[in-house]
């Protein structure tokens, strides 16, 4: 064969060797889901009683998710190593800082939250606009078919609605966000929402589980038809 030509990159290869045959033993702490945490911290702004959340990761992500919620006004504190404790009582703000969101994609699911709570939620893209089709285009259009009026405030986008209410909502894609953003809003809106085309992820299902556990009414969830009675 001949050798490889004048200049062209060496490839390299990279492999385990792994010598089996021993008796395993010992136990693995296994971290909490970051993206579940995001999704139960914006939950908690759907009440304004305490909610303390359980295995979460002590990660950059959380704490800029944790000052997102502050700067709305609520209590974020951590109760133990790693659960934290959230009061959302004295909201005093329903649009976060946009240099805060745009240094997380899950702050913008704090829109659903206050949304369903307050009727009114304003917050910029995370991450700064785009060209063409935007990744939260699902979110908005889904407020607007729960009955918000959306509309663009200089860099921000505002949801406002005197009461929402259930609605059939296809998504044009399975968006993980959107379907979450969709689930915090609806939980509040009198009659059914049926979310049609939802992501499957876990973190939809772990934030399905933890507004069950909050008094809402959730079915399907981790499914891609997910049925929510406000």
């Amino acid at each position: 064969m001949p050798p490889p030509a004048t200049g062209a990159k060496e490839r390299t290869s990279s492999r385990f060797l792994i010598d089996g045959g021993q008796p395993l033993r010992g136990a693995v702490d296994v971290s909490g889901s970051k993206n579940a945490a995001l999704g139960a911290m914006a939950a908690a702004l759907l009440t304004a009683d305490d909610c303390y959340i359980e295995n979460v990761p002590d990660i950059g992500d959380v704490h800029f998710m944790a000052e997102v919620l502050r700067s709305l006004g609520a209590r974020v504190e951590w109760a133990g190593p790693d659960v934290l404790r959230i009061n959302a009582a004295r909201i005093h703000s329903f649009a976060p800082p946009s240099e805060l969101v745009s240094n997380l994609r899950g702050s913008f699911l704090v829109m659903g939250a206050l949304l369903g709570r307050f009727g009114r939620a304003a917050c910029a893209p995370p991450g700064g606009d785009v060209i063409g089709q935007r990744p939260i285009d699902v979110h908005l259009k889904g407020f607007e078919m729960l009955g918000a009026r959306v509309w663009r405030e200089g860099e921000k986008f505002v949801a406002e609605a005197r009461q929402l209410r259930g609605a059939r909502i296809f998504l044009d894609y399975p968006s993980v966000l959107g379907t979450q953003n969709l689930m915090l809003a609806a939980v509040t809106a009198p009659g059914r929402t049926v979310i049609v085309n939802a992501a499957c992820e876990p973190e939809v299902a772990a934030l399905a589980q933890m507004l069950v556990r909050m008094g809402a009414r959730i079915e399907g969830a981790g499914t891609h038809f997910v049925q929510i009675e406000g």
